[in-house]
This record gives structure tokens, C-alpha cells and sequence, in this order.
């Protein structure tokens, strides 16, 4: 494993690489408020099957700088800074992997475009959270009075410990020893403890969210080979009756193994990275 600096043209973004030099190479998006640590477990064991993976923090999250003053967490701004990661790497056709809402941001660009990707990699994600129709109006109001709100106060914890077990209860249970490494990395040291380096903007609400029929749309348009990995106990279900989205993508392998939403940190990993493996095979297989 190495660090990464990634100077984009508007943008500072931190990395980790595992595999430097292997010959398949894969760019992994972590999920909301985790960062490229989410990838420590899975990634040396991916790296040992050939693959070479830079997995980034996104911009807020991490390492990685914080949008300017004035500026908000759109989900369609990532989409900008992933086309610039690869060019910067120097990558052609690279496989795009993504965990929850780096699957999201991987699924947009895969459906925008399919020609500059090999294969795509959904790990405990399909599609964004939607909005209906009529509720346009509310979900605009509601950003708008948040957004223009004070920059809430972080919590000080007084321990590294302290921050481990607060996130073991957040968003996607984890438990104690997957989450140390996220923590880690998304601490900085203060008078009295430590807090969060992640930007509190990210957890403000969306100015717009897709439809049910706009998420339907950019879906079938992925004509890149995807494989869905969903874990037993996460938030995809992998039962066509109980998640029409499945129907979605044309081009999709669905497999699924035991764990929770951050299975490929505390799950059946060696069975997630078979399964990658076995779909994106070396050239000379």
C-alpha cells in the first residue's frame, strides 16, 4: 500500500494504491462519510490477483480537500473528478469499482460513459435514493433553509476510541475492528481530542433527487459488463420481486454473500474478491 496525492485542476485528492505496476487496474469509490480505507481489507487481497486499485477519497471526505467556502456536495459533481483521476493516472479503460454511494457515482458514469470503462463493480449499491414527482417543491425548500443554516460544531472526542464506537453505530453497522482503519483516517487531532476531518456539508440535504424513472433510465443505459455483489444482510435485495431495479441493468452478474452493508470490510471478503476476480479475469486467461 501506498499514499497518493492527486492535484486535480480545481481539486487536492488523497489515495491509497495497492498492487503498484499489476496489469488490471481498477479505480474503488468509497461510500458516504467512509474514505479510501473502506478498501483496506479487500484490496492487498485483490492486489494479489493481479489488479492494481487506487482507491480515492472523495473530495470532503478523508484526506482530500474540502469543496470552497459557498460550494455544496452535488452527486453529480463526482462524476468531474473520477474522468480526472483516471486521465491523471494515465489509465485506459480501467474497471470502476464503487461501495453504496460510490457505486452510485460509478453506475452515473458507466451509464454517461460506458466506452471509457472496462467493467463495473457494484458493491451494496444500485441506484440513488429517489424523490417523487410532487415533492419537488419540498425537497428545495428544505435544502435551502439548511444550506444557509450556521456550519453545525463538530464534536470533540476526547479518544480515538471514543470516535471508533460512534461510528460502529452509524450509517451501515461495522464493527470494531473494520472501522478502525475509517476512523483513522478521518481524524485530526484538536485542543482536547480529535474530530472528524469529513466536511459537515456533506450531511445536508439534496437541492434535487432523481426520479424513480430518471434512476430507471441512467441504469439501462450501462451497456459496461456489472457485476452486483449484495450482502445478505445489506440494503439491496437480490429477490427481482422485492427490487425491480434488477431489471434495470441488461448487462448485470448479481451474486451475494453473507455480511452486512460494509461486508467487503467485516464480511465474507475472500468470497467478494473470487467473485471480482472470476469476472474480470487477466487478459491471457
Amino acid at each position: 500500500m501506498e499514499d497518493l496525492s492527486l492535484q486535480l485542476p480545481d481539486i487536492h485528492l488523497a489515495g491509497l494504491r495497492y498492487g503498484a505496476g499489476n496489469p488490471r487496474k481498477m479505480l474503488a469509490i468509497h461510500g458516504w462519510l467512509d474514505n479510501a480505507a473502506s478498501f483496506y481489507v479487500v484490496a492487498p487481497l485483490l492486489a494479489d490477483c493481479g489488479f492494481e486499485i487506487v482507491a480515492i477519497d472523495l473530495p470532503g471526505h478523508g484526506r482530500s480537500q474540502h469543496r470552497p467556502p459557498g460550494s455544496n456536495y452535488h452527486l453529480v459533481d463526482y462524476l468531474r473528478e473520477v474522468r480526472q483521476v483516471i486521465d491523471l493516472l494515465g489509465w485506459q479503460n480501467p474497471i470502476l469499482a464503487g461501495h453504496s454511494l460510490g457505486g452510485i457515482i460509478a453506475s452515473l458514469y458507466c451509464a454517461a460513459i460506458p466506452e471509457e470503462i472496462d467493467k463495473l463493480i457494484l458493491l451494496e449499491s444500485l441506484g440513488p435514493l429517489t424523490a417523487k414527482v410532487e415533492d419537488t417543491t419540498k425537497n428545495l425548500r428544505k435544502a435551502l433553509v439548511k444550506t444557509t443554516q450556521p456550519v453545525s460544531r463538530k464534536r470533540v472526542y476526547a479518544s480515538v476510541e471514543d470516535a471508533i464506537e460512534d461510528r460502529q453505530r452509524g450509517f451501515g453497522e461495522i464493527n470494531k475492528v473494520a472501522s478502525r482503519p475509517l476512523v483513522e483516517r478521518n481524524l485530526v487531532p484538536v485542543e482536547g481530542g480529535w474530530v472528524w476531518c469529513t466536511d459537515t456539508r456533506l450531511r445536508r440535504p439534496s437541492f434535487i433527487r432523481f426520479t424513480e424513472e430518471q434512476v430507471e433510465a441512467y441504469l439501462s443505459d450501462i451497456s459496461v459488463p456489472t457485476l452486483l455483489v449484495a450482502a445478505s444482510d445489506g440494503y439491496i435485495p437480490t429477490n427481482p420481486a422485492k427490487n425491480p431495479r434488477l431489471a434495470y441493468i441488461q448487462n448485470a452478474t448479481i451474486r451475494r454473500v453473507a455480511g452486512d452493508h460494509h461486508f467487503h470490510m467485516d464480511g465474507e471478503v475472500k468470497k467478494i474478491v473470487e467473485y471480482i476476480a472470476e469476472f474480470c479475469p487477466a487478459a491471457n486467461a
